[in-house]
């Protein structure tokens, strides 16, 4: 099982589609899938996602940590990587 850190939202980045989600408890992830990686946020190592697919982790999945506030990003989407142009 791989642990990723996320990356910190740039100013003015919003993805077409995208929304935020918050985690209320730091304690429990926001997301938790069936899949190898957990998610984790760049500036204080919380963990916000377990068991994540890569193609589950999309640009257009944003997650603000309970511990710190950061708005946190996926650094490569997950669904891009699976779907590579022909």
């Amino acid at each position: 099982m791989a642990r990723i850190e996320m990356r910190e939202i740039r100013p003015g980045e919003v993805p077409k589609d995208g929304g935020t989600a918050l985690q209320e408890d730091v304690d429990r992830p926001v997301f938790r899938g069936n899949g190898t990686d957990d998610y984790v946020c760049v500036s204080c190592g919380n963990v916000l996602a377990v068991s994540m697919h890569p193609e589950q982790m999309t640009k257009k999945v944003r997650i603000r940590c309970g511990r710190c506030s950061t708005v946190n990003v996926s650094v490569i989407d997950g669904w891009e990587l699976a779907h590579p142009p022909h």
